[in-house]
């Protein structure tokens, strides 16, 4: 994670669970109907397996809440940590430059908050199994006696 807070002299950051953690799910926002379906399934899923947690979905471009909306919601709701998650697959200009640059401007903005970047979806070995599981899908024989 890219932390706002940098650790002190003696190293690394010690890290205590927040007792009012929110977890905002950054995605880059569309015009096509559905696109942010399954961001927000995933966003609605996260919610359910941590209750005291406030998870939130945003928006670079297109959609709202934009990602400084979403920013001020958590911060709204009570929250002193915020971990912006980005839900993109490559590594480009939105994730290496405006992210950072959005989570710097949410941090100025909310100085009484922690603010921190999570990586982005990149690679991950699950995602193989992911890619492997949709080729299974594409391969399986049609069903026979279809009109």
């Amino acid at each position: 994670m890219h932390g706002v807070r940098g650790a002190g002299a003696g190293g690394a950051a010690k890290r205590t669970p927040s007792p009012r953690l929110a977890v905002l799910l950054l995605g880059h926002g569309s015009k096509a109907p559905g696109a942010n379906e399954a961001m927000c399934r995933v966003a609605g899923e996260l919610g359910e397996r941590h209750p005291g947690w406030i998870v939130e979905s945003a928006f670079l471009e297109i959609n709202h809440p934009s990602i400084p909306e979403g920013i001020g919601l958590c911060a709204g709701r009570g929250a002193e940590t915020i971990v912006l998650l980005p839900y993109f697959l490559h590594l480009g200009n939105h994730v290496a430059r405006d992210l950072p640059r959005l989570m710097e401007e949410g941090q100025a903005r909310h100085p009484g908050v922690e603010i921190l970047l999570g990586p982005h979806l990149g690679f991950h070995e699950k995602l193989v199994e992911i890619v492997q599981e949709r080729l299974a899908e594409a391969l399986r024989p049609l069903p026979t006696g279809v009109c």
